[in-house]
């Protein structure tokens, strides 16, 4: 029994001993900072839920880090206790001493904590930067050769084994081959035009292959920093002819973008014939390029050497400048027959970007050309089919050229429309020396993109459905093939039919 007592006495000395040399080298070893706890949190024995708890943190309470591993624990010291805590459940910095970080390969540092906010600029891998506020399971706001931004918290370290050992691995790795790079490149942290931008090398730098992938890129190094270059970029003679193969122009005015998409945001935007770096033209059909200190991402069917060919072509009918290149976008403007703009670019899909008078919008491609009016000829079935309610149609009287805004309210044997206003309806009686009458006039209706021969009388009559227009009554609007009420005489309903052979027969052949 008394051998016993000497061998738990034995074995108590030892651990406690053992305690206070572990709480010495924890005492003495230099803290990473002080964080705060953003909850309630356990300081546990070892790194794991299922170690021991030597004490409880209440939120908001300060913490010494030993240290720190963003994406797991941190050592932590809390009173005379030295443990662990989640780094999720820390924040840093308390008082007004930033820490300094390492970032784990090529990073963007942001103006928001976005993805979709603003570059500030680019820190290659092994960057030191001071970190200002840190959330390890988000993002960190940081200070970069004196740029302030945001970088996402996982590509920050204070330093861990791991990646000592990962960038010893990679300073280590045996080259399989040396090759220049064909142009200005991007090398990048992973194999994908989207990730992060390590650094940016000039057309005829040689780098060494540590490994070619068969995705299409290459593992490389360049002066000690490690990361990929797509293969076709690389090559053992490099640039044949680097400066005039990388720079080009803008074919017109174009947005300069912070990534490949035009839900990116805007850098600047560039007027046509601007010259611009080629960094790497991409496979999604966007260009990395760089213009005097900015650099950015531009479509590379915007980009050509010899830039913008200004194209001055005119409406071939009455036709709507959209924000977009379909019917779906808004409409900005509405523009006349014959109507001069400029061309910036035609694109593949049946659209064209245009400027009228400083305003750029996009014109259906078939609707432009020398001038001469494309004019379709329909039945009143079709005609009836496609006819908005409600909705102002635009209307070009033949014989003058003069246009108006009707709205049709009824549509039976013909279109019953409505002037829009009273300006339409003093524009309308001009076109008839300001006099009323039931004779058919031979017009051109625009509905929405398309233009129509058609005809229409000239004296309101009936109900209406729009009011303020300076009239009681409305107007009969007819297409091929369309009848009228029966007590109208034959003779009526020929000439309607009549008017529209001309106002077809007028189009430019």
């Amino acid at each position: 029994m008394k051998l016993k007592l000497q061998k738990v006495l034995l074995i108590t000395l030892i651990f406690c001993l053992m305690i206070g040399i572990t709480q010495t080298v924890f005492t003495t070893q230099a803290s990473v900072g002080t964080f705060r706890a953003t909850d309630s949190v356990r300081v546990r024995a070892e790194p794991s839920t299922e170690a021991n708890v030597l004490a409880v943190v209440q939120s908001g309470e300060s913490v010494t880090v030993l240290a720190h591993d963003p994406a797991g624990w941190s050592q932590v010291k809390v009173g005379n206790a030295t443990g662990f805590i989640r780094s999720d459940f820390l924040r840093f910095p308390i008082g007004s001493d930033p820490a300094t970080f390492s970032t784990t390969s090529g990073v963007n540092v942001r103006a928001e904590a976005s993805t979709s906010s603003d570059v500030v600029r680019t820190v290659a891998s092994g960057a030191s930067v001071e970190v200002l506020e840190h959330d390890p399971a988000g993002w960190s706001k940081v200070k970069a050769g004196g740029d302030t931004g945001y970088i996402r918290s996982d590509f920050l370290t204070r330093g861990g084994a791991a990646s000592v050992a990962t960038a010893a691995t990679e300073a280590s790795s045996e080259a399989i081959a040396t090759l220049k790079t064909t142009g200005n490149v991007n090398m990048r942290s992973a194999a994908n035009t989207d990730s992060n931008i390590v650094k940016t090398l000039a057309a005829n730098t040689s780098v060494e292959v540590l490994e070619r992938q068969s995705n299409g890129w290459s593992r490389v190094r360049h002066s000690g920093t490690s990361g990929f270059i797509r293969s076709d970029l690389l090559s053992e003679s490099g640039a044949a002819s680097a400066t005039a193969a990388t720079t080009l122009k803008t074919t017109g005015t174009v947005n300069l973008r912070s990534g490949p998409s035009t839900n990116n945001s805007i850098v600047t935007t560039l007027s046509a014939n601007t010259s611009v770096t080629v960094v790497e033209r991409q496979s999604n059909g966007w260009s990395s390029v760089r213009h005097n200190n900015s650099n950015g991402f531009i479509r590379s069917d915007l980009l050509s050497e010899s830039g913008a060919t200004t194209t001055t072509l005119k409406t071939v009918t009455g036709v709507n400048l959209r924000s977009g290149p379909s019917t779906n976008h808004r409409i900005l403007r509405q523009l006349e027959v014959n109507t001069t703009v400029t061309v910036l670019e035609n694109q593949s899909n049946g659209w064209s970007r245009v400027n009228h008078n400083g305003t750029e919008g996009f014109i259906r491609t078939d609707l432009l050309g020398s001038g001469a009016r494309r004019i379709e000829l329909i039945d009143w079935a079709t005609a009836r089919s496609i006819i908005p309610k409600n909705t102002n149609l635009r209307v070009t009287d033949v014989r003058t050229g003069i246009s108006y805004n009707v709205r049709a309210f009824s549509l039976g044997n013909h279109a019953d429309v409505d002037t829009a206003s009273q300006a339409d309806t003093d524009t309308k009686r001009s076109t008839r020396n300001g006099t009323w009458s039931w004779t058919p006039r031979p017009v051109w209706v625009q509905i929405g993109d398309r233009t129509f021969a058609a005809s229409i009388n000239g004296m309101p009559h009936a109900g209406s459905a729009v009011s303020g227009n300076g009239l009681s009554g409305h107007f009969c609007l007819h297409f091929r093939g369309s009848t009228s009420h029966g007590s109208t005489s034959a003779s009526y309903v020929r000439n309607m039919q009549n008017a529209i052979t001309e106002a077809y027969d007028a189009r430019p052949q």
